[in-house]
């Protein structure tokens, strides 16, 4: 991928600023609705398989000789 100019590093950088900015004003919004904090965050449903990055992390270890 080529490198980006300074003018479309430029106009990232303000479609990020526009983006947070809605953001700050959908959550502004969604509390002055009534919203609770833990409807906003959301549901975390997804755990680790514990036994499967026990593994992981042990592979990754250095080797005791």
């Amino acid at each position: 991928m080529a490198a980006k100019t300074k003018e479309e590093k430029a106009r990232t950088k303000r479609v990020k600023a526009q983006l947070r900015g809605q953001a700050g004003l959908d959550r502004e919004a969604f509390f002055a609705a009534g919203g609770e904090m833990v409807r906003w965050r959301g549901l975390h449903l997804v755990q680790r398989d514990r036994k499967k990055q026990e593994n992981k992390n042990r592979c990754r270890k250095k080797v005791r000789e």
